[in-house]
């Protein structure tokens, strides 16, 4: 029986109280990748706006209860197992930030969180 993980190994490459990027591998037995699909694993998008969601949490302090919308969704290019992809988190304005993946293969995806005003 294989042992799933549900988050990529994660490394800080740079931090800021403005932004943070993060270099994420993601490993074979990542729990996403299971039944998606057989013929090629592909990490869901639905995890990676989780992913978006946790490290936002986890390194610049913002509250997931307060997301009201998440613009200019983009899913580029496929992520798969043993990519190496780099996540870019930054603050555009209070209440707004960008994410974006990107790898040797290119732009995996993108998109903006909006948080409700105070």
């Amino acid at each position: 029986m294989t042992d799933f993980v549900y988050k990529p190994i994660c490394d800080v490459i740079e931090q800021s109280p403005e932004h943070v990027q993060l270099r994420l591998l993601i490993p074979e037995n990542l729990y996403y990748f299971q039944g998606h699909f057989t013929q090629a694993a592909i990490l869901p998008g639905v995890a990676q706006l989780d992913w978006v969601m946790h490290y936002l949490n986890k390194y610049l302090n913002v509250d997931p209860q307060k997301v009201i919308s998440v613009d200019a969704l983009k899913f580029q290019i496929i992520v798969q197992p043993n990519y190496q992809v780099d996540l870019l988190l930054k603050k555009i304005k209070d209440t707004k930030y960008s994410f974006s993946y990107s790898s040797v293969h290119g732009q995996h995806a993108s998109g903006k969180v909006v948080l409700a005003d105070e």
